[in-house]
């Protein structure tokens, strides 16, 4: 019986021996083997949206202010441009030669024209009263003198009324034309013009004077407006009142005298407004001056520093070739087979980020949606790229600008895979960029520095500084390479340095840009950063406490094992903080039946002693579904849901088969038959990383060395070797990438944990004069006795045999 029975579980087994120990296919074998057609799909989607990207938008001129040119270049189809130092220069003389905009004051003249009416009326009411007519005008602030009366007399008849109005319309009229304005505080342009305009309101119409700039006035000379008053009175006013007349011009324009500094009432004002709008109205009247260039004309010389002028004669060039390519043949078959080898290399890129995605991470092609994200990611950092080069303010940004995306994206497929993923990703993507912004070799190598930097110093992330001191490493690295492959070129210094900051500091930025995004970043993608796990050790979590509270021998199980499984995991080189915090988590389902698991069980009451073997097969693989449950519930990470899915893989539970197969045995009365194990096996998947595979191995081993009566450290080698090889013969680690000699040495390592754990103690005798030495040594247990019987518990091929195939490994 037992012989047929070791036969069929032999027959069961031959399939994963056969997977034992596979033949590595080639990165072009894994990428042609059948996967998910959506994946294929995504990556031809990809491929089809970048080339759009590099095709649309304008192609705008390369060349960037500041550059050295190396070589003279010289214009490739005719065109014109504005000579724009000439065209200033005329518009220079057109502004110098716009006139100054002056508006008249009335209010002076006003006054002055009704002070000269009250002036007659008074003389009318005293009716030739000189006294009367004295005291009067005295009272307005007019000094007459009888000579003045004598001639202010005649016009106070009827018959004469209206020529006392017209000498004072004459006057009015004369001061008007003096054009006496107030000078500015300060000069309104540096050149005088030749002409002013003296702009007044008639009829609530302007009415514009042009006259010559020379015949403008200033009141700044008191004597010079009292003169004018002379000669306006003298010119239209009897002799007796050219007195009066000439202090009522004078205090009109001057203010009263003996009363200070004289306060200047202008007749004109200037307006700054209107002379701004007349300079500018003559700027725009001024016709571009042109120049014609021809094919082969000499744009820029060798050797030049490209200036805004130089830029601009550059990017009149490339806007006319661009639209010659749509109409000349010739250039059109060019631009054709330009576009065409860019298709190439685009898609030899695309070909190897797939068949390198499919090499080293193969669970991206197994998920679409995995595909579609890495995908996306890379599509908008060409995106962003190509939409850097379309920019101008007033001129192209540096290209170094590129560097930080092309950091936020190495980090971010850092954080989502490993280093050797994220930087095969970043070197087809700086390719990319380097097409996308036009770029030439300093930019693609500022480019890798800067993505190499940030992959292969985000190892993990411990504090929430981590991302933004390699960031800063990063932006340290792409600067040093920017200022390198500037100098190598001979650019001008400034321009070197001007693009090596843009390179370091985007950089440094893209640190700043991960670090807040991050959090949702891991929610997103079911990531699970060193610093994430490290919050979750805390055993103040209500899911640890909880699991202490309700399941303590488990929780005492969950942190020795926790421990075993981080140094196990550190040895081969996988993530031992990963396989320590899932270890504390992996059997959190046990405390809904804590009491049907042996560990948390008390004074030697078992409950499955009223169960059936298959009812109690469901109760102790039913705490996997239940610790799936309550990691949802309490929000566990996502990366932590794999060790409580696959630490028991698809083992079977031999206990409780056993049992079933002798209830089997005692109800039929054959005992050539057993249960089937596929009946009595845990639902699985099995471990698809190293690290969910080192915790089944620890989990495995720590209970089987646990129910040793007598844990020596031969037996526990001997019981440890036994576990592995019955994992590994059963097929479990098909689904990782764990090697045989990986699998030595975490046996190796797990064998070290358990025997410190485990380790022996001096009995000491209650009698101390009654006992011997010899008694004592060898009664230790690292006395040669004990070593021999241990190395006697220890199958004489096991150790061999590890040694054996770790070397076929």
């Amino acid at each position: 019986m037992k012989q047929k029975s070791s036969r069929r579980q032999e027959v069961q087994r031959q399939p994963a021996r056969r997977r034992i120990n596979p033949q590595r296919a080639t990165v072009w074998q894994q990428f042609i083997q059948p996967r998910h057609p959506v994946s294929f799909l995504v990556w031809a989607g990809f491929y089809v949206a970048t080339v759009f990207i590099m095709q649309v938008g304008s192609k705008s001129m390369p060349r960037r202010l500041g550059e050295l040119i190396d070589n003279d270049i010289t214009a490739r189809v005719a065109f014109e441009i504005v000579d724009a130092v000439a065209t200033q220069d005329q518009k220079q003389v057109a502004s110098a030669s716009a006139p100054d905009v002056y508006l008249r004051n009335a209010a002076p003249l006003a006054s002055i024209r009704g002070k000269l009416t009250e002036l007659l009326a008074i003389a009318k009411a005293s009716a030739g009263d000189l006294p009367k007519f004295s005291e009067q005008a005295a009272a307005k602030g007019w000094t007459i003198t009888a000579e003045g009366f004598e001639a202010l007399k005649p016009f106070c008849e009827e018959a004469r009324g209206s020529e006392y109005e017209a000498l004072v319309s004459n006057l009015t009229a004369e001061l008007s034309r003096t054009y006496i304005v107030q000078k500015p505080d300060t000069p309104v342009r540096e050149a005088t013009p030749r002409t002013s305009i003296l702009r007044s309101m008639e009829q609530e119409r302007p009415l514009d004077t042009e006259v010559l700039t020379n015949q403008i006035r200033y009141i700044t000379d008191t004597r010079a407006v009292r003169q004018i008053a002379e000669q306006a009175a003298a010119r239209h006013f009897p002799a007796g009142l050219h007195a009066p007349v000439v202090s009522l011009i004078s205090e009109t324009l001057l203010g009263p005298s003996g009363k200070g500094s004289p306060v200047l009432t202008p007749l004109w004002r200037y307006d700054a407004a209107a002379t701004a709008e007349a300079i500018k109205e003559a700027r725009e009247r001024v016709r571009p001056i042109t120049i014609r260039k021809q094919p082969g004309d000499l744009l820029v010389r060798a050797g030049t520093v490209l200036s805004l002028t130089e830029l601009e004669l550059l990017k009149t060039e490339h806007e006319e070739f661009l639209k010659a390519e749509k109409a000349v043949p010739e250039l059109r078959r060019k631009k054709l087979l330009t576009e065409l080898g860019m298709a190439v290399v685009i898609l030899m890129v695309t070909v190897g980020l797939a068949a390198y995605t499919a090499a080293y991470q193969d669970r991206v092609f197994e998920k679409p949606g995995r595909t579609l994200g890495l995908a996306g990611l890379l599509v908008a950092v060409v995106l962003g790229s190509r939409l850097l080069d379309q920019v101008q303010f007033p001129t192209h940004p540096p290209a170094e600008f590129a560097v930080g995306l092309v950091v936020i994206a190495a980090m971010l497929l850092t954080i989502a895979y490993n280093q050797r993923f994220a930087f095969g990703c970043g070197a087809g993507l700086a390719i990319l960029v380097t097409l996308a912004c036009r770029g030439d070799f300093g930019l693609f190598l500022t480019l890798m520095v800067g993505m190499a930097v940030s992959v292969f110093a985000l190892n993990e992330i411990r504090t929430r500084s981590k991302v933004v001191a390699v960031g800063a490493m990063a932006g340290g690295g792409a600067l040093v390479a920017s200022l390198a492959t500037g100098l190598l070129a001979s650019q001008d210094l400034k321009y070197v340095i001007a693009h090596a900051l843009a390179a370091g500091g985007t950089a440094l930025f893209a640190g700043f840009i991960v670090q807040g995004i991050l959090p949702h970043f891991e929610r997103m993608f079911s990531i699970a950063t060193s610093m994430t796990l490290l919050e979750w050790c805390d055993a103040s979590r209500p899911l640890l406490r909880r699991l202490a509270q309700e399941a303590p021998g488990t929780y005492s199980h969950s942190l020795v094992i926790s421990q075993m499984a981080e140094e196990a995991a550190e040895t081969v080189g996988a993530n031992g903080l990963l396989a320590r915090v899932g270890a504390l988590y992996h059997d959190i389902g046990k405390t809904q039946k804590s009491a049907y698991f042996v560990e948390n069980q008390e004074a030697r009451m078992n409950r499955h002693d009223r169960l059936s073997p298959t009812m109690s097969l469901l109760v102790i693989t039913g705490h996997v579904k239940d610790g799936l449950e309550m990691a949802r519930a309490y929000g566990l990470p996502r990366a932590l849901h794999q060790f409580i899915l696959e630490h028991h893989g698809t083992t079977v539970v031999k206990y409780f088969h056993h049992a079933a197969s002798e209830a089997a045995a005692r109800n039929t009365g054959k005992h050539d038959r057993e249960v089937s194990e596929s009946e009595f096996r845990y639902p699985g998947p099995r471990p698809r990383t190293r690290e969910s595979a080192i915790l089944m191995l620890c989990d495995g081993c720590e209970g089987a060395v646990r129910a040793l009566s007598e844990p020596t450290p031969g037996r526990i080698e001997s019981t440890v070797h036994m576990v592995v090889m019955d994992r590994l013969t059963d097929g479990q680690f098909d689904d990782c990438e764990i090697t045989l000699r990986e699998l030595n040495m975490v046996e190796q390592s797990i064998v070290k944990s358990l025997c410190a754990i485990h380790h022996g103690r001096i009995k000491y005798p209650t009698d101390i004069r009654g006992s011997s030495g010899e008694g004592r040594r060898a009664a230790e247990p690292g006395s040669a006795e004990s070593r021999e019987e241990d190395q006697a518990l220890v199958p004489a091929s096991s150790a061999a045999h590890t040694r054996e195939v770790a070397r076929q490994a």
